[in-house]
């Protein structure tokens, strides 16, 4: 974008110096003088198309800010550097070589192939018919393309990163030692990963909160049964595959792990976004609580777990566990010279341990304390408090058993809120494929099947659901994603409209700007063949947010090569030449500028395309660019001829 203004500057400087005799500083002012306009007008159709991205909402506004930021200022210096350092380039250092010096500028092979297709185009009628609905056709084709699943959309791919998460959730009441064992034999697992470098576990608490856990709670977690594995990686220039490779090759192996431990394993990369509480986020509504841990956990058998590449599933129902309320008989504690008081510092003592004092050692510049505990294998089972006495002022012992009573009881269970409505989460992750599809399955099967004991959901994505039955809404980077996509979808409305008005302004016309705007509809049968070649080549290659805002990014580019177009059109119809004449010396004068300006495009991103998360722009620009070039200089041009050609019969019949 950066180059597009100098390279139109010196391309017409260039056109004015192949002209026999022409003074080289006033054909250089000249030059710049006659493009100046649709190139001022071209770079603010830019800038127009990006601003409104500013009204991003959600977590993805802070991701697009920088975007409509940084935009209008480099392009308003490449303006400035446009009109001042590239004319003042051009008039030190361009030489024609001998031979160069024409009347007009012989046009190449490039030209007369052009005029001789434009040529046939304006003098038939049928064949401009023909050529109308061939682009027309040709664009409800590539229309249809998401609809057979040729173009597959997507909020963010995963990105190539040096680090992942694994977590372990085992059964609720599992002690910490069985969880430790589960844990070491995850890094039994990962350390024979060749691109490991070194895994960090912990257990029984969070690990380092990181960004991806802010939000997933992983910080909040912690018990005897939780633990956590962060695993790095070599570089990823240093190795050949990538982490998302390497995340679906360990898949396999900890879903055995699962089996013969009876853990919940999830392996968590990264995001390349915004972090959701899970990819794929079902939240469940209702009146009753208990009927809502019910219907998640038939969501989560009978739905999620049958849904294809729908991984890492969980939901935020815990199981039923047993607590043991210790009960003081205080009468039979009074009988036997006992307090209540006793009982309970004596259950801290033997459940937590306690300090009895501190020792001063030679080699510690601190004193240590001195803590008795009693070893683990001895506080287990509540048979084990039968191992506790107390004396009583007569130096009898008194067994704790004797003045308690232990009573079973059935643990609380969480209930959790949002928005001030109980809800109940379930919760997955994909193994490789776009969640659209993913939840759109969910969605089909829940519409057209009642789960097993009869409940049917109501179902939403983007509305408050409805909490006075049973409801399900679909949240996680799907709602990311559809918030996204509308803000982006109106942002590019927005620019639209904006580029529309000022056209109007500039042409002091409601017609003329429909057909310099002719162009942004045809970027559509670049971008997205563009995405279905890039998927057939590489595999579940999407169309992103990235692609959205090439999209929109398009908007403006493509703009520009009409307004040359259709400004120098205005040019030789000024100068008393032909409608004809004007339109096709307009695409011979202007071909080479357009053609430039996109090869410009094309390679500075090309770079992009193998980038996980940034391909999808390089894609859209890139196809995008390519196919509204070629088709510009033909449709723009015959769009006008024959609006014009209409409005002088109408004219001659006014007249006659």
């Amino acid at each position: 974008l950066l180059v597009d203004d100098s390279i139109v500057v010196i391309e017409n400087i260039f056109r004015h110096y192949s002209k026999k005799g022409a003074d080289r500083l006033s054909g250089a002012v000249r030059a710049v003088n006659e493009i100046g306009r649709p190139t001022n007008l071209a770079t603010f159709t830019v800038i127009l198309a990006f601003l409104p991205m500013f009204w991003v909402t959600g977590m993805m506004g802070p991701y697009m800010a920088p975007i409509p930021f940084n935009v209008p200022v480099a392009m308003i210096t490449s303006l400035a550097i446009a009109y001042t350092v590239a004319p003042w380039a051009a008039y030190r250092w361009l030489r024609l070589a001998p031979g160069q010096h024409v009347e007009e500028h012989a046009p190449g092979w490039l030209e007369r192939a052009y005029v001789r297709v434009m040529s046939v185009l304006l003098d038939s009628r049928r064949a401009r018919v023909g050529f109308f609905f061939a682009i027309s056709l040709l664009m409800l084709l590539v229309l249809a393309m998401p609809a057979f699943k040729l173009v597959l959309f997507k909020m963010l791919p995963k990105d190539n990163t040096n680090t992942f998460n694994i977590t372990v959730d085992m059964p609720a009441g599992t002690a910490l030692e069985e969880t430790d064992r589960v844990i070491r034999r995850v890094g039994d697992i990962v350390r024979k990963v060749p691109d490991v470098t070194d895994y960090e576990a912990t257990v029984g608490e969070p690990g380092i909160i990181d960004f991806n856990g802010l939000l997933r709670g992983a910080g909040l977690k912690g018990g005897p049964q939780y633990g956590e594995v962060r695993v790095n990686l070599r570089n990823k220039h240093d190795r050949s595959k990538s982490s998302i490779e390497i995340v679906r090759d360990l898949r396999p192996k900890f879903a055995q792990l699962e089996k013969t431990t009876g853990a919940n394993i999830k392996l968590v990369e990264d995001p390349p976004g915004p972090p959701v509480r899970a990819t794929i986020l079902a939240e469940v509504y209702g009146p009753n609580y208990s009927e809502l841990r019910r219907i998640a956990k038939e969501l989560r058998t009978n739905v999620f777990e049958k849904t294809p590449d729908v991984v890492d599933i969980d939901d935020s129902t815990t199981a039923e566990t047993t607590e043991y309320r210790i009960v003081v008989d205080h009468k039979k504690a009074a009988l036997a010279g006992i307090l209540p008081v006793q009982v309970a510092e004596t259950l801290q003592a033997f459940l937590g341990g306690y300090n009895a004092g501190m020792v001063h050692m030679d080699q510690e510049k601190e004193p240590v304390l001195i803590r008795f505990q009693i070893p683990v294998s001895d506080r287990v089972e509540p048979s084990d408090l039968r191992k506790i006495f107390f004396t009583n002022a007569q130096g009898n012992e008194v067994p704790l058993t004797d003045i308690v009573k232990i009573e079973a009881i059935k643990g609380p269970q969480p209930i959790l809120h949002k928005d001030q409505r109980p809800v109940v989460y379930v919760t997955g992750e994909m193994g490789s494929g776009s969640q659209v599809y993913a939840v759109l399955h969910m969605w089909e099967y829940l519409r057209t099947h009642p789960l097993p004991d009869g409940v049917k959901l109501k179902q939403y994505f983007m509305a408050d659901p409805d909490t006075t039955g049973y409801s399900v809404r679909w949240d996680g980077e799907m709602r990311l994603t559809l918030d996204v996509f509308r803000d982006l979808g109106s942002a590019f409305a927005v620019a639209i409209i904006l580029i529309y008005l000022v056209l109007v302004g500039y042409y002091r016309s409601f017609t003329t700007p429909l057909f310099v705007m002719g162009a942004i509809p045809l970027t559509i049968i670049g971008v997205f063949p563009g995405h279905a070649i890039m998927d057939l080549i590489e595999g579940n290659y999407y169309f992103t947010a990235t692609s959205m805002i090439g999209v929109i990014a398009l908007a403006g580019i493509v703009v520009r090569n009409s307004l040359l177009l259709i400004d120098f059109i205005l040019d030789f119809r000024r100068a008393g030449h032909g409608v004809r004449e004007a339109v096709l010396q307009a695409g011979i004068t202007r071909m080479r500028p357009i053609l430039l300006t996109a090869l410009a495009i094309i390679l500075g991103t090309a770079i992009m395309v193998a980038d996980p998360v940034f391909g999808g722009l390089a894609v859209s620009l890139i196809s995008g660019t390519f196919a509204s070039t070629v088709l510009t200089l033909f449709v723009i041009p015959l769009m006008y001829y024959v609006y014009e050609r209409r409005q002088e019969r109408k004219n001659q019949s006014a007249v006659a």
